[in-house]
């Protein structure tokens, strides 16, 4: 038991003869006497006082609540994930309840993917899509879709497709290449409602510096030459 909270319970005659059980002592300084018909009640009151002292020493709290037991211990998680966080619990709810989209439902993969091949070739037949591009979009969709082949839009992360896109020791300009199929892919699915947020986003995307060609120079007596030739034609 804490020093600061000390109780014990006694006997105590009152002036009209009749017997009382008293609860008497300390939490933190403050005195507490309370008297009870029955030592069984007294020894429960002191039983809650001293709890109260353990909690309140432990910086825990005592509060009637609607909460289950589970709910209780989220609500304690989240207070917890925003310490030194300059915005409150409600705050961040009220931001995530107006701006996060529940996936209308849980797409397998292969069926997305074969969804937006449909849409593709709708667009080659329009001419909004060339055979080259329509070629090489299938061909990677059909290898993301058989490297997963149980999952569904929502179980991807960005680490998952990451390691999906660097399969091959590939160049940089394949793995671009590889994320832009994917990228198009994963916003399709989004504004179907079919993912709350694009994974694809927080993929890295990597800037490729290109050589510049320079022409060969020529002396002085070479491009003479070279002029009056080309005066002859």
């Amino acid at each position: 038991m804490s020093h600061n909270t000390e109780f014990a319970i006694s006997r105590f005659e009152n002036r009209n003869g009749a017997t009382s059980w008293r609860v008497d002592g300390r939490m933190h300084g403050v005195r507490i006497r309370r008297n009870f018909k029955t030592r069984e009640a007294a020894a429960a009151e002191m039983a809650v006082l001293e709890l109260k002292g353990l909690q309140a020493a432990a910086g825990l709290h005592v509060a009637t609540t609607f909460l289950t037991e589970d709910q209780l211990r989220e609500s304690e998680s989240a207070f917890r994930r925003l310490a030194g966080r300059p915005w409150s619990l409600t705050c961040y709810l009220d931001y995530a309840l107006a701006n996060f989209r529940e996936p209308a439902r849980d797409v397998p993969l292969a069926a997305a993917v074969d969804e937006y091949l449909a849409t593709k070739r709708r667009e080659h037949e329009r001419t909004i899509l060339s055979e080259r591009q329509l070629r090489s979009i299938k061909y990677e969709l059909e290898a993301f879709k058989m490297r997963f082949p149980a999952l569904s839009l929502a179980q991807f992360s960005a680490a998952t497709l990451i390691n999906y896109l660097e399969r091959g020791a590939a160049s940089l300009k394949t793995y671009n290449n590889r994320r832009g199929v994917l990228s198009t892919f994963f916003k399709f699915a989004f504004q179907k409602d079919w993912i709350a947020a694009n994974p694809v986003e927080k993929t890295p995307y990597h800037r490729i510096s290109h050589r510049r060609g320079s022409a060969t120079t020529i002396n002085a007596e070479l491009a003479a030459k070279l002029m009056a030739h080309v005066e002859t034609f």
